[in-house]
């Protein structure tokens, strides 16, 4: 996987998406250390989903809806970038 990130874009394998970065602070039970990739558009490309984990935990049920996003942790490869462009 060939990987870039910026302020507000993530590339992966040449396809671009737009991005938030988030590093909290979170939820009790979420390590401090997490720092999320959110999509700006709702859902992240295909090539994303083949090359990365991706989260999203929208109920249609009861009309919950979130954006796709990527939790990233210490050791991760993108770690790094992402917690310097979210400070």
């Amino acid at each position: 996987m060939n990987a870039k990130l910026s302020k507000t874009t993530l590339t992966v394998n040449g396809k671009r998406a737009g991005i938030r970065i988030d590093a909290g602070p979170w939820i009790a039970g979420v390590p401090a250390e997490t720092i999320k990739l959110r999509s700006k558009k709702g859902c992240f490309p295909a090539e994303f989903r083949r090359a990365l984990v991706i989260e999203n935990n929208s109920d249609g049920r009861t009309d919950y809806f979130e954006a796709d996003s990527i939790r990233l942790l210490p050791g991760h490869p993108l770690y790094d970038t992402a917690k310097s462009l979210a400070a």
